[in-house]
């Protein structure tokens, strides 16, 4: 059964970056015409649209990631010279200076705004739930599936087989 989910996952995961590799470059952001910023991002692999506070930090920030190149001289990096962190931002190695510097100013601005705001509300004494505190709880429900054993598994191992040698086509 262990190796029966290893090649369904592999097959998963092969057709997942045989997408993202058809269509790097082709997400972009979807303007508002009320907002100066977008507030949504088209993902071309996905085929959704996704909110803004789902993806990394770098693109909350008053400066987008630039793909390939340094944030801070705009010079191309690559794997040798230069990483791209988490927060989407890309660095040389001699430019990074222990922090990113756009992200940092966005995490500034978003405590200083939040604890503004705490503040205020401490002022003002309330003591009652609002939505947005209504809205953080999660509820989560498990599903289970089950497999005819088997013939599911012949079939897993020869679609595993056919995208392994599909590869080469991308």
């Amino acid at each position: 059964m262990l190796n029966f989910l290893s090649n369904k996952t592999s097959i998963f995961l092969l057709q997942y970056f045989r997408d993202l590799y058809y269509n790097i470059g082709k997400s972009k952001p979807k303007l508002n015409k009320r907002t100066k910023y977008p507030k949504t991002y088209i993902l071309v692999t996905l085929g959704e649209e996704v909110d803004l506070r789902r993806l990394p930090t770098g693109y909350s920030t008053s400066f987008l990631p630039q793909n390939g190149l340094c944030d801070c001289c705009k010079l191309p990096i690559n794997e040798t010279n230069g990483t791209t962190f988490i927060c989407g931002h890309g660095y040389h190695l001699n430019c990074y200076n222990g922090k990113c510097k756009y992200c940092e100013e966005f995490y500034k601005k978003g405590i200083f705004e939040n604890v503004d705001s705490f503040l205020k509300r401490i002022e003002k004494g309330s003591d009652v739930f609002t939505q947005e505190d209504l809205d953080n709880e999660n509820n989560t429900e498990e599903e289970e599936e089950q497999y005819d054993s088997v013939e599911e598994i012949q079939d897993i191992s020869h679609k595993l087989e056919i995208e392994i040698n599909n590869i080469k086509n991308w």
